[in-house]
């Protein structure tokens, strides 16, 4: 697997941004695969992350080494995966832009079917965020011990709540209250396939077992999972589901791989 480092140019974000690009590669033989299509997975990092966090605290460079997957990481920063009310619109970025300057640079499927997305903590509550408002982008979602959180009520300071949010008031009646999106989609049949994860020691684990069971009785045509196992809200435990995450992709991490 080839691990590519961007640094490029965000017309949505007006700055240059980093990106973390994962590359199938044949370490065994030499192929010609011009002309091939890959499945892609967005990954979305926690609050106190960058797009290095995935490749420096997770074991997913390893798991993927030998799948035909181009894993993708970007960087929010503490912008939750909006578009702030003072600040940069880091929605348009990752849900619009970045997909289509990948897909520009590398060889990845424009199917949805091959368009998977991922993420933990303020990056769970950000694959939420977009797989719910673009549906018929993804074709599964898999969320580690993330939800609907409430930013009046988190760890994010009055300031920067203020500067990504807005007011209580703003929050409540926007999109960025999942509770809305859901609502949208109360009668859509375009639904993305959904895992969720989360440690039954994890901090979150109430507030994110109680949004899946509210996403599974709210939108009862969608498709939706959930695993609890014994976990805290750290790498060491979203590292042991990374198997089954894959998994629910798609994708089978072989057993006999060789350095």
């Amino acid at each position: 697997m080839i691990h590519a480092q961007l640094t490029m140019r965000s017309n949505a974000l007006e700055m240059d941004t980093k990106v973390d690009v994962l590359l199938p590669e044949d370490r065994h033989t030499t192929k010609d695969t011009r002309g091939k299509k890959y499945p892609v997975l967005y990954i979305l990092h926690g609050a106190k992350e960058d797009n290095s966090s995935w490749i420096n605290l997770s074991n997913i460079f390893l798991m993927c080494r030998d799948l035909d997957l181009i894993v993708v990481m970007p960087t929010t920063y503490r912008g939750s995966y909006v578009d702030a009310v003072y600040g940069q619109n880091f929605y348009t970025y990752i849900s619009e832009e970045l997909p289509v300057k990948m897909k520009n640079i590398f060889p990845i499927s424009d199917d949805p079917k091959d368009t998977f997305i991922m993420g933990e903590s303020m990056g769970g509550y950000g694959t939420l965020r977009i797989a719910l408002s673009k549906p018929e982008n993804y074709a599964k979602a898999v969320v580690l011990s993330g939800g609907n959180f409430d930013p009046f009520h988190s760890f994010m300071t009055s300031k920067l709540t203020t500067g990504v949010f807005g007011d209580s008031e703003t929050w409540k009646n926007s999109d960025n209250n999942l509770v809305n999106l859901i609502q949208k989609l109360k009668t859509s049949t375009v639904l993305p396939e959904m895992q969720f994860y989360c440690g039954t020691e994890d901090r979150v684990y109430d507030s994110c077992k109680e949004f899946y069971e509210y996403i599974k009785n709210e939108l009862p045509l969608m498709k939706i999972s959930a695993e609890w196992g014994s976990g805290e809200h750290n790498f060491f435990y979203w590292n042991k589901v990374i198997p089954e995450a894959l998994h629910f992709f798609g994708f089978e991490i072989p057993q006999n791989s060789v350095i």
